[in-house]
């Protein structure tokens, strides 16, 4: 294509997206129902572009990677929102940009665009520009020179706010200079909470610091009074009914299926949801063979149906008939692309080397999409709810794991009575964690209490309707944990 024919093209392109955005921004972020929630991200986004128009001009480069479905593109337009209506910037000032869009019709780079935005709308250069441009960017993983655009985006000028949204293979492209010019806001899939707040406008608000306290402490009178507060909302609440937690549990975490009222769809559309990050996500940013795309494919099925969630690298490699080697790579490339992740066993270094990790989904939904589409082996219904019970607790212990430098979740590797989940803090306590539906026995608690000296231990289940504390055993009910 001649160069100037590709300018053209590009320019008519831009030209068509400052004029429609605008005009047509209401049916991006609204249906029938009314303007959509806005996900937590949202206020920690803005705050970022309020001190950006401030004058703070060190943080003006934001990713968001995050798994199809998740809600990414509905945030990128309600910031767009954000910032004509609330913070009153000029509609020429702000660009949205589809990579997948633009690929369609050329291959031109972000920072081809952007140059070609800045001479024909406003006069200028990047090095030149004297004025707050903000460029939100969608399904990067299309423009394979993303992170060349970025930084050089980023280096020439102090004037404009870099968004960037795309999946979750963005992180799987280990670039030391984008680590140091950008902040990264993961978009998981929903928490339970979460998902009551989008779906119903169930003001919860944020409760994963009360939860850490009672982590941390044992104390539960905070705890206690906030699961007063949840349980009235949501019964005076007319939309939510008590199937809502069985159908988050199976189908949730994705607002994109929030109006899907056919099960059989949305579990569907998981499934396609995680082949087409396999297919395309991760061969927009690191080379995979076919073979171990397909081989990928099979990982996540053979996670999902297992009944224990170790995985023996030889019984994998066996299975799949591929090297150890293979297997690590492609579980190491599904990590990064956050539709699973994995635990370590508690103990020593040694031990930590001879047990096999677990690995989970970041959702229980996307768990139970991938077995039932393919026969689950599990017959007992109980048994394998309470892996997805244990799927979900886990997800969202891991998230406040991560979120906190000094704690760490393992695995429990003890051979006789072990436990699911155990909380490490750095220096400090030792936290086991039992799960389980109609689990009425607590030997395995008391065991784990002893044999690792902890003050406490917990066990989530349903035989408490209430959170309450017998000697050192706290009881929290499934879907309090899954509130708060």
């Amino acid at each position: 294509m001649e160069i100037d024919e590709k300018r053209k093209i590009v320019s008519n392109f831009i030209d068509e997206t400052l004029r429609e955005i605008p005009n047509s921004l209401n049916g991006y972020i609204s249906d029938e129902n009314g303007k959509f929630s806005k996900r937590r991200e949202f206020n920690e986004i803005t705050q970022y572009i309020n001190g950006f128009i401030e004058g703070k001009k060190r943080k003006r480069f934001l990713l968001l990677p995050g798994i199809r479905g998740v809600g990414k593109t509905t945030l990128l337009f309600q910031i767009y929102e954000y910032l004509l209506k609330e913070k009153n910037v000029n509609p020429n000032q702000i660009i949205y940009l589809t990579c997948d869009d633009l690929n369609d019709l050329c291959e031109c780079s972000i920072r081809e665009f952007t140059n070609i935005f800045l001479e024909d709308y406003h006069d200028t250069t990047i090095r030149q520009l004297n004025k707050n441009i903000f460029l939100l960017i969608d399904e990067t993983q299309y423009d394979k020179k993303w992170t060349t655009s970025s930084k050089v985006l980023f280096d020439r000028t102090k004037n404009i706010f870099i968004l960037i949204s795309g999946s979750s293979a963005l992180t799987i492209e280990d670039n030391a200079d984008i680590e140091r010019r950008s902040d990264r806001k993961e978009i998981l899939p929903l928490s339970f909470s979460h998902h009551l707040e989008l779906k119903y406008k169930i003001q919860l608000n944020e409760n994963q610091d009360m939860l850490l306290n009672l982590l941390l402490t044992g104390n539960i009178n905070e705890v206690m009074e906030r699961e007063i507060e949840i349980n009235d909302k949501l019964m005076n609440n007319s939309n939510y009914t008590n199937l809502d937690w069985k159908n988050y549990l199976y189908y949730g975490g994705f607002p994109i299926y929030f109006e899907e009222e056919d099960t059989t769809g949305i579990r569907n559309n998981i499934v396609k949801m995680t082949k087409k990050v396999v297919k395309e996500d991760i061969s927009n940013m690191k080379n995979i063979s076919e073979g171990n795309k397909t081989n990928a494919n099979r990982v996540l099925r053979y996670l999902s149906i297992i009944d224990s969630s170790d995985v023996s690298m030889n019984k994998l490699s066996n299975y799949l008939n591929t090297a150890v080697g293979n297997i690590e790579t492609i579980l190491d490339v599904l990590e990064k692309t956050h539709l699973i992740y994995h635990l370590e066993p508690y103990g020593t270094p040694s031990l930590r080397t001879r047990k096999p990790r677990k690995y989970y989904f970041v959702t229980s939904s996307i768990k139970y999409a991938l077995s039932s589409k393919i026969g689950n082996n599990i017959k007992d219904k109980n048994k394998f709810e309470g892996l997805m019970i244990e799927n979900m607790v886990g997800s969202k212990l891991f998230k406040i794991t991560s979120d906190d430098d000094d704690l760490t979740l393992f695995y429990d590797a003890n051979n006789k009575g072990n436990v699911d989940f155990i909380v490490k803090e750095e220096f400090g306590n030792v936290i086991p964690i039992e799960v389980g539906k109609n689990k009425k026995d607590n030997k395995q608690i008391i065991n784990a209490i002893k044999r690792y000296k902890a003050k406490y231990g917990i066990i989530i289940s349903d035989t408490t309707k209430n959170i309450e504390k017998r000697d050192n055993i706290i009881y929290i009910p499934i879907k309090t944990f899954a509130l708060l």
